[in-house]
């Protein structure tokens, strides 16, 4: 027996080919520019975010991005383009910001450029995520080289808080698993968007790749954060050949695993969201909501934070999400949206 997904939302628009989630209009978060110098010092982190304030920079575009801590201090680090210079220069190097409070952000020096002539991240670096792991933080990233062949790439740092600190540690990962199609390093190759989830005390590396089959959200093994990392495969087929399911992030809730992901194509785009009692599936049915792309989580003293973007990237929005249990599932929300994935029997 099927039971289809039911989208509880503000506004429904009748006649969508896709659950899509709307939500109530309240005054917009403000977008204020981050300052240069150093901060005084506010009070301590968030309980509830009750200003907060959308990071941006004039004239840049924002993409992919991580959200973290580290001494009393919340870090972003994103993917930069400079609307000002041409587009084959733009995604050379990451914007890095902190605030105390998401009431003001300082701008921080780049943590991270493109490499040099023949490194595997040569021409781009794109969708930084970081962990904390014995108060060594680990940046994998996307290198991108002349050909767009991407690969998962690894920086370090003892001391998030100088943007120095952080030292290229090479490439950990390209997918090998027996169904890859991964021409290498002489042409166009997915593999990028990694996220790292711990889970029974091993790592798994999900990324965007794809098999013979066609787009997937692939997944990988290791014991520690640098690998080396054994890739099992597809944790998601893409069911539309060309659909790319970009940015996949999990997060975990009572039991419950919840996939994000950016559907990227020639139509219906936009983020969408699984979930399942595995973190490696099967996914259930998607929903289709429309706060934000390329969602990012953190989970502080208090609770999980949802970071996103917003627009064509002018700007990246940080909200407390909330859950609301019903039945087995517990329903989260960002913002103001509520959704209610059901199952399939």
């Amino acid at each position: 027996m099927r039971l289809s997904l039911v989208l509880l939302f503000i506004g429904l628009v009748a006649g969508m080919a896709e659950p899509a989630i709307g939500f109530a209009q309240s005054a917009p978060a403000q977008v204020v520019q981050p300052t240069d110098v150093p901060l005084a010092q506010p009070r301590p982190g968030p309980a509830g975010l009750p200003c907060p304030t959308r990071f941006a920079l004039p004239n840049v575009k924002l993409k992919d991005h991580s959200l973290f801590s580290f001494e009393g201090w919340y870090y972003l680090v994103s993917i930069r383009i400079d609307l000002s210079t041409p587009s084959s220069q733009g995604e050379q190097e990451f914007a890095y910001a902190r605030t105390r409070d998401f009431c003001t952000w300082e701008k921080l020096g780049t943590p991270l450029r493109h490499g040099a002539p023949g490194d595997a991240d040569e021409t781009y670096v794109w969708a930084p995520h970081v962990i904390n792991v014995d108060n060594t933080f680990y940046m994998y990233y996307t290198g991108v080289n002349p050909k767009i062949a991407q690969t998962i790439m690894l920086a370090t740092s003892t001391n998030p808080a100088d943007p120095q600190s952080w030292h290229k540690q090479g490439v950990v990962f390209r997918p090998h698993h027996p169904d890859a199609f991964y021409p290498g390093p002489t042409a166009w190759s997915d593999c990028r968007d990694p996220m790292v989830l711990v889970y029974n005390n091993r790592y798994y590396l999900f990324y965007t790749g794809a098999n013979n089959n066609g787009p997937i959200i692939g997944v990988a093994m290791a014991e520690n954060p640098v690998g080396p990392w054994y890739d099992l495969g597809a944790t998601y087929q893409a069911t539309e050949p060309g659909r790319m399911p970009e940015s996949p992030f999990i997060i975990e809730y009572n039991g419950l695993f919840y996939l994000f992901y950016n559907a990227s194509g020639t139509t219906g785009n936009g983020t969408r969201l699984r979930w399942a009692v595995s973190p490696f599936g099967p996914w259930q049915p998607s929903v289709a909501f429309q706060l934000g792309w390329a969602h990012e989580f953190y989970r502080d003293q208090t609770g999980l934070l949802s970071s996103y973007i917003i627009g064509n990237g002018l700007a990246i929005g940080v909200e407390r999400v909330r859950w609301q249990q019903s039945g087995m599932l517990a329903l989260p929300q960002i913002g103001v949206q509520t959704y209610l994935p059901m199952i399939n029997r």
